[in-house]
């Protein structure tokens, strides 16, 4: 029996297990469990339950009466977990650096979504660019349609199908059902599959047979923030078969764009007036932008359990998420539905699961502002896999073998994959397996390896992962590993061809890497009116010279006669004023796979049951890393337009017609000279204004207006190092502080080569991150009464957006988060938290606005 042994009762879910091995148990509502010994005795076992110290007892002989008396404290690493291997292990001598969220953590801290619950982890961070959206960085990169972390809720992906992204409006999870989220920092291709390059975050809910009754949380707020939660769960006289019900509603208004600040206000300025359909042309909204957050969700469960081995269970929801989201080009917003279904079955070593979601984006669910047209995003998502976790000769050997096949398929309606709209099913099936090999009782070697086959591309990718943990005793361990992801271009990023933004003269539109991106055929498209396009670079200045004629004409500079004699003569002014680029322009081959080869070392232990220390220092070689979107098309300049118009016309006009009026062809010339001259500089700044660009070879021919296209590329090559740092100390069980340190030796790359060929057109490239984070805080979790934390994040601005140098004032930041709460009994605590964003003029992530302070408090009540 495990029991407190302060307070004399039992401890339920305890872990019990035999120091070594695979085999364990946990203990029941009053305490007991039963473990099966096969080892020859003396053997040790293990007890471990969040809250308390570890507690090791040899056992000598068979009893039925063992007391396992518990005592509060620190315990670090010894929470049973599943991310990180597939398979249940203690976070301690896990093959990947780990971090676990408790629920009694995740209850104190009131937030609008549960996804900002990690922001104060190690080696994580959570980019807030809105009340409830924000970007998970994982020792990746950060981009607004292409994330690195592999994100799950019970086994389920919730990555947004083809984006690479997640709508944390959508997510079917909430605090008051979660058990825990796991965290594991680093890639983890070789189970998981392509695109788990920067780490897993798992939220894995509450079973109905571990808790039932009726729980409920309600919250509210600053920003208009209300909030509300329920949980039913409940179980058969039998304890066979158990259910639960979760629903929630949030709602919020997000931070304004402020119309008062210069920058703001044309950032503002540069959003349409309305939104339309993109197929009827019908209104859909004049409200721009609308700052209104909301989200609901349910989430029904049935599980059967016929014996202590087996559970088969079934989860169907839905939800749906309204708010902003930002991207580089401006900001869109979202009001789309997910329903999802899920099927899994656990049976000793047996895992399998299929599941469904369907993104329902209709006309007029999802929009642009910049170009003021809808987006549509229909798209179903099938996935499924199967696994087997079993042992060989006396638990020596641990094997796992499995397989996945994940199927997304789109219908845009063309407003987002245009010409590729009935190409653009997207499938990845894989198979792996893992050995997991104890060299002797304190060394495991981990060997595990996938074959992944990307049907998009007709590509066929290998991760391995290598790794070695020595456990140096239960409370400390080293690992040494190797891991190598694969990362897959998401469906936006091989078959995108949409206008992004409408700028006036011309659109942003951008391409997809489904097709490579060429300039074969140069061609000028002019922006001064009536001159169209033109071969080559520069412009034919035949009807730059009709343009200024009838300029003149309109101005009266010029009798009416010499101007009918001027125009007569329009015919003969062949020429050509050759221009300049502002870039050269950026080609590509399509898109390829990209990889990471990770090499880490690290470190987790307990010093005298009072201070955690974890360290890990890694080097990451990436290879053909999918950019944010770069400008494929140059612009042109003609800074000799005005001596060029002024050659022409000098040499084809009459002296004597010229006389008549006291004029000269030198004079005329002049003035032809000085209007093209107004045309081609900018008057105040003296620089040479934009006056066309060069359309890639793909650009769409049906489109209303020029497009300055953009497309994704390969960063051929970069390499840098990286460094977690956490140190934890337990003054009791309850009360801590902590300090965290993350560092990056290079977030920001110049002149990088873009493609695999000899002679590639350079880039710079940036991780979108900051290089340097620490945070620090001060925690009391005691078990009732007073709780609260405190908690300072501090960093390094983003030395750039999304591949552009960023030149704004801001050169860090500081977050503060601080909360209060108090614990009546296990069934009512109430708890709020404040979070202030201490930044001047936070604008570095995606154009986002100034954002401040923000106040939530909450109750959770469980009947």
């Amino acid at each position: 029996m495990v029991m407190d042994n302060i307070n004399n009762i039992p401890i339920v879910g305890a872990s019990i297990e035999i120091t070594g091995t695979e085999s364990g148990t946990q203990s029941e509502k009053d305490g007991s469990f039963v473990l099966n010994i096969q080892e020859k005795l003396p053997t040790k076992i293990a007890v471990t339950y969040m809250g308390y110290e570890l507690k090791e007892i040899m056992i000598t002989e068979a009893t039925d009466n063992l007391l396992v008396s518990m005592v509060p404290g620190a315990l670090v690493g010894q929470e049973v977990v599943v991310s990180a291997s597939r398979k249940r292990e203690k976070a301690q001598e896990a093959p990947s650096a780990m971090d676990v969220i408790e629920f009694d953590e995740l209850k104190a801290d009131a937030v609008v979504n549960p996804f900002l619950s990690l922001r104060n982890k190690v080696g994580l961070d959570i980019s807030q660019t809105g009340v409830n959206n924000g970007h998970i960085t994982l020792r990746g990169r950060s981009a607004a349609f292409q994330t690195e972390t592999f994100v799950m809720a019970d086994y389920r992906n919730l990555i947004l199908p083809g984006l690479g992204t997640i709508s944390y409006g959508q997510i079917p999870v909430d605090p008051i059902d979660l058990e825990k989220i796991e965290i594991v920092k680093g890639p983890g291709s070789a189970l998981y599959g392509p695109g788990v390059e920067a780490g897993i975050i798992h939220f894995i809910s509450k079973s109905p047979f571990d808790q039932q009754g009726t729980s409920v949380s309600i919250g509210a707020g600053t920003r208009n923030t209300l909030q509300a939660s329920l949980r039913h769960a409940g179980m058969s006289a039998n304890e066979k078969f158990g259910y639960k019900l979760t629903t929630y509603y949030r709602k919020s208004r997000d931070w304004e764009i402020d119309s008062t600040d210069a920058v703001e206000a044309a950032h503002l300025a540069s959003f349409q007036p309305r939104v339309v359909s993109s197929l009827t042309g019908e209104v859909i909204t004049d409200v721009i932008p609308d700052y209104n957050v909301e989200s609901a969700g349910f989430t029904g469960t049935l599980a059967f359990r016929p014996n202590k081995e087996t559970t088969i269970t079934a989860v169907g929801g839905w939800s749906i998420g309204k708010s902003l989201f930002r991207t580089a080009q401006g900001e869109g917003y979202l009001r789309i539905p997910r329903p999802f279904g899920q099927f899994r079955i656990q049976s000793g070593g047996l895992f399998a699961q299929a599941f469904w979601s369907y993104q329902a984006g209709g006309d007029g669910t999802a929009f642009l502002y910049p170009t003021g047209l809808t987006t549509i995003t229909k798209s179903h998502q099938v996935e499924g896999q199967v696994q087997y976790n079993f042992t060989l000769e006396d638990e020596k050997y641990n094997l796992i073998v499995g397989s996945d096949y994940r199927l997304n398929t789109f219908d845009s309606e063309g407003t987002i994959h245009g010409r590729w709209e009935d190409q653009d099913d997207y499938t990845i099936a894989g198979v792996y397996g893992q050995a997991e090999v104890k060299l002797n009782k304190v060394m495991d070697l981990v060997g595990a390896a996938r074959v992944d086959r990307f049907v998009a591309l007709k590509e066929t990718s290998f991760s391995p992962r290598l790794g070695l943990v020595y456990k140096i005793s239960p409370k400390h361990t080293m690992r040494l590993t190797f891991n190598r992801a694969i990362g897959t271009p998401t469906a936006l990023n091989l078959f995108a061809d949409l206008p992004l933004a409408n700028r006036g003269a011309f659109l942003l539109h951008l391409l997809g890497g489904a097709d490579e991106v060429t300039f074969d055929q140069p061609s000028t498209t002019s922006f001064i009116p009536g001159v169209g396009q033109n071969r080559g670079i520069g412009t034919e200045l035949q009807p730059v010279y009709n343009l200024v004629t009838a300029q003149l004409a309109q101005l009266g500079a010029l009798p009416d006669d010499l101007i009918q004699y001027l125009a007569s003569v329009g015919e003969q002014m062949d020429g050509f004023s050759p221009g300049v680029l502002t870039q050269e322009p950026l080609t590509r081959e399509r898109l390829k796979l990209s990889s990471s080869n990770m090499y880490e070392i690290g470190y987790k232990g307990l010093f005298e049951d009072k201070l955690g220390v974890g360290i890990d220092f890694y080097f990451n070689n990436r290879k053909n890393v999918v950019s944010a979107p770069f400008q494929a098309s140059p612009l042109v300049v003609q800074p000799t337009l005005a001596n060029d118009l002024s050659g022409v016309v000098m040499s084809n006009l009459d002296p004597e017609v010229l006389a008549q009026y006291n004029l000269s062809p030198e004079a005329v010339a002049g003035i032809y000279g000085n209007v093209a001259q107004a045309i081609a500089f900018n008057s105040d700044t003296g620089q040479p204004n934009v006056l066309g660009l060069i359309r890639a070879d793909q650009t769409p021919t049906n489109s209303p207006l020029p497009t300055v296209d953009l497309a994704y590329y390969n960063i051929r090559e970069i390499s840098y190092f990286g460094l977690d740092v956490a140190l934890k100390y337990y003054f009791t069980g309850d009360f801590s502080v902590y300090g965290n340190l993350s560092w990056l030796s290079q977030s920001y790359f110049e002149d990088v080569p873009v493609g695999g060929g000899d002679g590639s057109p350079t880039t710079d490239f940036s991780l979108n991150v900051p290089d340097t984070k620490v945070k620090f805080g001060v925690e009391l979790y005691p078990e009732y009464g007073l709780n609260g934390f405190a908690m300072l994040r501090y960093q390094n601005a983003w030395n750039s957006v999304n591949g552009v140098p960023w030149t704004g004032p801001v050169d860090a930041f500081l977050v503060t988060d601080l909360g209060l709460g108090y614990t009546f009994d296990n069934n009512l605590s109430i708890n709020g938290t404040i979070t202030n964003l201490l930044q001047e003029e936070y604008r570095a992530f995606y154009g986002a606005p100034k954002i401040g302070r923000q106040f939530i408090a909450k109750m959770y009540y469980q009947f």
